[in-house]
């Protein structure tokens, strides 16, 4: 049989091969050689040729959107909601905690979903509806117009074909593929991912979403959705002022700028996702070798994490949407995946269920033991030293109303308090059944103040940078590592490892309810101190007692009531040096003009001093006044901070007078009730055990403050009343960026300055920044820095999220306080320009004083723009989103130097702010100087050093 076989195929071969069938043979093989392969490489080349074209037609839409040529009620080039879209009846009044959208992978061609795609959403919808969250879906997300391809296009009818011929799909996946690389593309994405942004917006807002209410919006992007969602976050930012995280599963990701500005990035993706898993090789900006690229910031930020599916692939079968494909654990991949998706939008009150992977070398280790941790060792440091419940005389007076400590609640609370606990300490008489409670503390609804809290509201993942500064003895808030949505309250509550924050508060609203609440409408304010007296010290006692005599309101002397107080014995730093001592201070010149001291009694009764203060610092009674233009441009810029060194234990009181008024006229100027502007400046600490300064050069510290002229209750006499604004970066000493009290940042024994460090405080009296009154419409452009600068100081709490802030040559305490000037001014100066109300009284009253020091304003904020960014190139200082990515060079090199250089006035602490005061010299301000030079008991190891300034 076989041998049949092969006789029959060599018979046909013969044949084959022999006229005629030869000749049949040859034709063909010519026309196979020739004609078919011509047109196999034609098809190629058509084919090519149409993937070209599709690929340069791709941005056509977008650009044609923004163009204009499409019908829109809209004005494109303002991102905005055009409210007479929706009726009342169609807007979804909405209390939901959390807005979830959705955005589709590439194979999107109508807004009818996948059977996969549909399985997982309603899922994620049955799980989110008891949870009373908002699911938006039918967004096209490869259209700015949210058109699908199979409605109301020319082409319509051939993307309808195709949806139903399931085997040219890839046509649709290409197309959409394209305009992810339109959203990924420098030139053509701001335009295409700001349109996306806009489709997102609109459903947002139809679906009740608040701009500014905080509520934390999470896009879920699939596949090419993940780059879209990360395209239109900045615009969504910056119109609804949102908190924003992205969940990307299988996501394919460019890397670009987007990234920096999320909450937080989850990237899902599955061991066998050759897609997801390939895209980290195309776009450099992935690259490690790439480390300063935005991707490797944000990873480095801890703001990336990378969950693993398992097995799973990229789409379809054995996608993470499959769920007949079983994983080894038994769970199948869509229960795998909303598995993780749902664990991470329902524990947004929580902590982070999925932090960043971090190294054994990264954890929370201490190496180096801070200045803070060996402070509070010492018992008249913790609170617990000093019973609530004490009886003080009549010498005593509380610094303030409300008094008592932070005390930050745990983690599984923080739904229920939606704030941070408040011990109270000391109340107001109609409130003293509170003293020695813990009720909550929480923030007033008034809607300005809820746009200052959900702006700075942020979740914390340390940096690798953060764990490294735990390690060398820096203080960050480690306790809300890994929290999620950490407001204000928390990051001043937590900046400590220890509940120990005590504060004084300011238009506290009491609710009593099942839980008494305390609502307030200021940050509160650091304090040391909860009593104070006015005293002169008569004797040093063993033990670190004195004997003190009071000051007598009747006689106007110190001869008032004798009593011992304790002077604990403070902690040295790491440097040895202690921060203060009241070593010789019955013979300190200042004593015999006394001593405010701030405490409270211990647990024996003793009132313990925690801080002091010079009383003739304050008094409205300058030792010099120096007139003219000339002459005071002339002493802040070559005399204020000379002979330092020989006014060691001295102060001084200079009142800087441009305006030639007369001796009596400049001080009365300073009248009860004015809120006024403060500069403040410290030096170095030398001698024997003097503190890094090479050469002699310490460039030292800059911070604003707020100073109030008040009749001071013990001596019925005006005197300054100062607080810091302190924009501060993380510290070994503890020192928070807040709003410090006087005592707290330089008064306080333990914590201060006042012993070590020559420090001047600018009090600024500048009639521009009085409150207007335009016909009833008020503006306070001092309400308005102190809303800046509170802002700014929340964020240094968190370091933006990171955990951690560090000064660098564009982000220090120096530039990031003069940016919050400047946004403070000019966010004044856009209300007003906004207001039609406003503009038509000024137009109406031309010469009215209001009006005049408005003009003056405006030329104010013109000076300050020209002397402070010449160039105006800065656009974190225009921008108040803007993140504080920037604060260390190995960051971003090129973008931080820049940002030094066109800012170079505000490089420097010192230069910063002679700057400044000279400004608001020639602009008619009087200015006066308190300085003190390591004031209090005298240390014969140190030596004040000034802060350098190099140039103006």
């Amino acid at each position: 049989m076989l041998r049949r076989i092969i006789l029959v195929l060599l018979a046909l071969a013969i044949v084959a091969f022999l006229s005629p069938a030869n000749a049949w043979w040859v034709q063909w093989y010519a026309f196979v050689q020739s004609q078919l392969l011509n047109l196999l490489l034609d098809g190629g080349r058509i084919m090519g040729i149409a993937l070209v074209l599709a690929g340069l037609l791709a941005p056509f839409e977008a650009l044609g959107w923004w163009a204009g040529w499409y019908s829109s009620d809209r004005d494109i080039t303002t991102l905005s909601f055009n409210r007479t879209e929706f009726t009342a009846t169609q807007k979804i009044a909405s209390t939901a905690p959390q807005y979830v959208v959705y955005l589709d992978g590439i194979g999107k061609s109508s807004f009818k979903y996948s059977f996969r795609v549909e399985k997982f959403l309603q899922r994620l919808e049955d799980s989110l509806m008891k949870k009373d969250y908002v699911l938006i879906q039918d967004i096209i997300p490869y259209s700015v117009f949210n058109l699908p391809l199979t409605i109301n296009r020319p082409l319509a009818s051939f993307w309808q074909w195709i949806e139903r011929t399931t085997k040219l799909e890839v046509l649709i996946l290409l197309r959409n593929m394209f305009q992810v690389a339109v959203s990924v593309d420098s030139r053509y994405g701001p335009i295409y991912n700001r349109g996306t942004a806009q489709v997102i917006i609109d459903r947002l807002l139809a679906c009740g979403y608040q701009p500014g209410g905080g509520a934390l919006i999470t896009l879920v992007g699939y596949s090419g959705g993940g780059q879209i969602s990360l395209g239109a976050v900045p615009y969504l930012k910056k119109v609804l002022a949102a908190p924003i995280e992205v969940i990307s599963l299988a996501g394919v990701i460019s890397g670009n700028t987007e990234v920096a500005q999320v909450e937080h990035l989850y990237h899902l993706v599955g061991e066998k996702d050759l897609v997801a898993n390939l895209t980290p090789y195309l776009f450099p900006q992935r690259w490690s070798l790439i480390s300063w690229s935005n991707w490797n910031l944000a990873k480095s930020r801890g703001e990336i994490s990378f969950i693993s599916l398992g097995k799973v692939g990229h789409d379809s079968a054995n996608g993470p949407l499959d769920e007949t494909a079983i994983l080894a654990d038994g769970c199948n991949h869509l229960e795998k995946t909303l598995g993780i998706v749902l664990r991470i939008l329902t524990r947004a009150d929580g902590k982070e269920p999925y932090p960043a992977a971090i190294s054994d070398a990264q954890a929370i280790t201490t190496k180096v033991v801070s200045n803070y941790a060996n402070y509070v060792r010492a018992n008249f440091n913790q609170p617990d030293y000093y019973p609530i419940e004490q009886s003080y005389s009549q010498d005593y007076l509380p610094v303030g109303k409300w008094l008592g400590r932070l005390i930050l609640p745990d983690v599984s609370e923080r739904s229920r308090v939606v704030g941070v606990y408040f011990e109270v300490h000391h109340a107001p008489p109609e409130q003293q059944d509170l003293i020695g409670k813990k009720v909550y503390l929480r923030w007033s609804d008034r809607p300005y103040l809820q746009a200052y809290v959900n702006q700075v509201k942020t979740r914390i993942d340390f940096s690798p940078q953060a764990y490294k500064s735990v390690a060398n003895g820096i203080v960050h808030p480690t306790r809300l590592n890994h929290w999620r949505r950490v407001q204000a309250l928390e990051s001043l509550a937590g900046a400590r490892p220890n509940d120990d924050v005590i504060v004084s508060l300011k238009g506290v609203e009491v609710v009593r309810e099942s839980n008494i609440s305390l609502y307030i409408t200021r940050e509160p304010i650091v304090i040391t101190g909860k009593y104070y007296a006015l005293i002169t010290v008569v004797e040093l006692l063993p033990n670190n007692c004195a004997i003190v005599r009071h000051y007598n309101p009747v006689s106007e002397q110190f001869d008032g009531r004798e009593e011992t107080v304790y002077f604990p014995q403070v902690v040295s730093d790491r440097n040895e040096v202690l921060p203060a001592t009241i070593n010789d201070i019955t013979k300190s010149t200042l004593n015999k003009t006394g001593w405010y001291i701030y405490g409270a009694k211990n647990i024996e009764g003793i009132f313990t001093v925690r801080a002091i203060a010079p009383h003739a610092l304050f008094k409205l009674e300058p030792a010099k006044v120096i007139s003219g233009v000339r002459k005071t441009n002339n002493y802040i810029h070559n005399q204020y901070w000379q002979q330092v060194k020989q006014k060691k234990g001295q102060i001084d009181s200079i009142l800087l007078n441009p305006r030639n008024l007369s001796e009596t006229e400049s001080i009365d100027s300073f009248a009860e009730g004015d809120r006024l502007l403060l500069l403040h400046t410290f030096g170095g600490i030398g001698g024997n055990k003097r503190e890094f300064a090479p050469l002699g050069i310490f460039f030292g510290h800059f911070a604003f403050g707020l100073a109030r002229v008040i009749c001071e209750p013990l001596t019925q006499k005006l005197c300054f009343k100062i607080g810091y604004a302190q924009v501060y970066t993380q510290n070994t000493i503890g020192i928070i960026a807040g709003s410090l009290d006087w005592t707290n940042y330089t008064g306080d024994r333990q914590f201060g300055w006042l012993g070590t460090r020559p420090i001047t405080d600018i009090i600024v009296k500048l009639d521009v920044f009085d409150e207007y009154n335009f016909g009833g419409l008020h503006r306070f452009p001092l309400n308005a820095i102190a809303y800046q600068l509170d802002r700014m100081m929340a964020r240094y709490r968190t370091g933006d999220g990171t955990g951690a802030t560090f000064v660098g040559p564009a982000n220090s305490c120096v530039q990031d306080s003069c940016q919050a000037l400047y946004q403070a001014i000019n966010m004044t100066l856009t209300e007003i320009n906004n207001n039609a109300q406003i503009k038509d009284w000024i137009a109406t009253h031309p010469q009215h004083p209001q009006t005049q020091r408005l003009q003056r304003l405006v030329a104010l904020n013109k000076d300050i723009e020209a002397r402070l960014i010449p160039w105006q190139t800065r656009t974190d200082w225009v921008d108040p989103f803007q993140s504080l990515i920037g604060t260390r060079l190995a960051d971003r090199p090129v973008t931080t130097i820049v940002n030094a250089l066109t800012s170079w006035r505000s490089l420097l602490p010192r230069l910063a702010n002679d700057v400044l005061a000279q400004i608001f010299l020639n602009h008619g301000a009087s200015l006066w100087l308190l300085q003190t030079y390591q004031v209090g008991g005298w240390d014969e190891d140190i030596e004040p050093i000034a802060p350098t300034k190099l140039w103006i």
